[in-house]
């Protein structure tokens, strides 16, 4: 039996087939738990034998323990958002009629937010105009995000109220969309979120707001997260208050390390906030950069991003850089490898073709990607993507491979916080419709993970990520008592089945936060 400190245990699960997910692969049946930790790991007879006065027991009647999940990259206040929001996805809308009538029938005064729209689903084949919604609330502002949370449409009134119009230039790293022939704004803006929230504020009713970060922690927990890292870009010192807020206020069960937008790291620095600053609640994590296209040329550019990433380390922070196509994941690689550094993380990684792999590979950077896009978005990638680059999205067997350091996350809310979906799909590489994307490669092996490493990279992997790996991710003694019960085995599941494992209990620091059904 692997031994902590002779301390007696407080809760003692029994009975159950428990995965560790330490680097042995080491499976016991029982753990005891005390002052939040983990103490002992191994038989059943072990662990009756640390049990305290007053302890508890949790039977766990050979169902799976394992590592509570460690999501690496998501957005928990946009996330918090959408659960209260107007649910604009393809599962509720399907042409822009159905937009708009949902606008009209959600238009009762303040502003009107929807997410999750998507265009390629919309019978129109575009977004929605400012015209568009105008018909719907001609009189009320209103706000559809996209579904990638990297467009927004905007109806006439939260143009004026952003003050956006035909002689407004676009911002640096943003596009404001145009009617070709007159000039005019059409509703639609990419990648502007900073602009907007600088513009316009809060434009989220307080009482939804707070109702929706209710749902989130309920979400969380009911999906054996315990751990998750927001990705913000933007996020400043107010974010950090605010979460700090949510913490101390018991609304956040969760821990979390929120990452630090480039921008704003001389205000982290000068209010005495550094990286790792904080409490196994909440601390702060790396330098946030952003790597986009979005204006037709990769911004920043190389050596502009170049210096960006020597500022960060000069300041002490790690960098994570968001990269989805290839040219942005091929620039982030080589920047980084020139200026190798602890920790730094390519973030998303989605498209990784041969020769953009090798300069992965030879950077030292950990790729912190997203599995469940090929649940959810395989089967449009399959109908819309050219042939060539289809093997070569989320390839997740050819990182094994090359020996890249791997993490997962969700990108909520673009997609659904549940691990599930994205540890199926990078076991079998088969999308939500049955399809398979990336699932063998040209020499007819596969290009999957085996399961024990794809539940590594959501518990472990995504652990290190944060540079905690020491403390969480693994079920081993010494560590924090962060673990999910679940109500299934895993030991014979290798299959799709696998998108339906459910969550029986959540444990946070020894203590049970979340119980089905509750």
């Amino acid at each position: 039996m692997l031994r902590a400190a002779m301390a007696p245990a407080s809760l003692i699960f029994h009975n159950a087939r428990v995965w560790t997910l330490d680097r042995q692969g080491t499976v016991a049946e029982a753990v005891a738990v005390g002052n939040g930790r983990i103490l002992a790991v191994g038989s059943n007879r072990d662990a009756a034998a640390r049990v305290g006065d007053g302890a508890e027991s949790v039977d766990c009647e050979g169902r799976t323990l394992m590592p509570g999940f460690v999501d690496a990259h998501c957005h928990l206040l946009a996330t918090a958002g959408t659960l209260t929001g107007l649910d604009c996805g393809p599962g509720k809308v399907a042409s822009i009629e159905d937009l708009k009538r949902l606008v009209r029938n959600a238009a009762a005064g303040g502003w009107v937010r929807g997410y999750g729209y998507d265009e390629l689903k919309l019978a129109e084949g575009r977004h929605p105009s400012r015209w568009d919604l105008d018909e719907a609330a001609p009189d009320l502002p209103v706000r559809l995000d996209h579904r990638s949370g990297h467009a927004v449409a905007l109806n006439s009134t939260a143009l004026e109220l952003a003050g956006i119009n035909r002689d407004t230039v676009d911002p640096v790293e943003g596009v404001i969309e145009r009617d070709e022939e007159t000039g005019e704004p059409t509703g639609v803006l990419r990648d502007m979120g900073e602009f907007l929230r600088e513009r316009l504020g809060a434009s989220r009713d307080e009482g939804l707001r707070e109702e929706g970060i209710g749902r989130l922690d309920r979400k969380l927990l009911s999906c054996g997260i315990t751990s998750v890292q927001d990705a913000g870009p933007n996020n400043g010192l107010e974010r950090w208050r605010e979460f700090r807020r949510l913490k101390q206020e018991g609304r956040l069960n969760s821990r979390v390390t929120m990452m630090a937008g480039w921008r704003h790291l001389d205000e982290f620095r000068e209010g005495g906030l550094d990286y790792t600053f904080g409490d196994d609640g909440l601390r702060l994590g790396h330098a946030k950069i952003m790597l986009t296209g979005t204006t037709g040329t990769l911004l920043p550019g190389e050596e502009d991003l170049g210096e960006m990433v020597a500022e960060a380390h000069r300041l002490g922070f790690p960098v994570a850089i968001h990269g989805v196509e290839r040219e942005a994941v091929a620039a982030a690689a080589r920047v980084l490898g020139e200026r190798r550094w602890p920790g730094d993380r390519i973030e998303h990684c989605s498209e990784c073709p041969p020769e953009v792999l090798r300069l992965v590979g030879r950077s030292g950077a950990r790729v912190v990607t997203q599995p469940g896009f090929i649940y959810w978005s395989g089967d449009d990638y399959l109908a819309r993507v050219e042939p060539e680059l289809l093997p070569y999205l989320y390839p997740m067997g050819d990182w094994r491979d090359a020996g890249v350091p791997l993490s997962f996350g969700s990108d909520a809310p673009v997609i659904d916080l549940n691990p599930w979906p994205g540890i199926a799909a990078a076991v079998t590489g088969l999308t939500r419709g049955g399809g398979l994307l990336n699932g063998m490669g040209p020499d007819g092996e596969p290009k999957t993970l085996p399961l024990v490493a794809a539940l590594r990279a959501y518990t472990l992997e995504s652990a290190i990520a944060e540079g905690r790996g020491q403390c969480k991710g693994s079920i081993e003694p010494g560590k924090l008592a962060d673990m999910v019960l679940l109500d299934g085995g895993l030991d014979d599941a290798a299959g799709p089945e696998l998108s339906e494992m459910g969550t029986v209990l959540t444990v946070k620091g020894g203590e049970v936060v979340w119980q089905g059904g509750k």
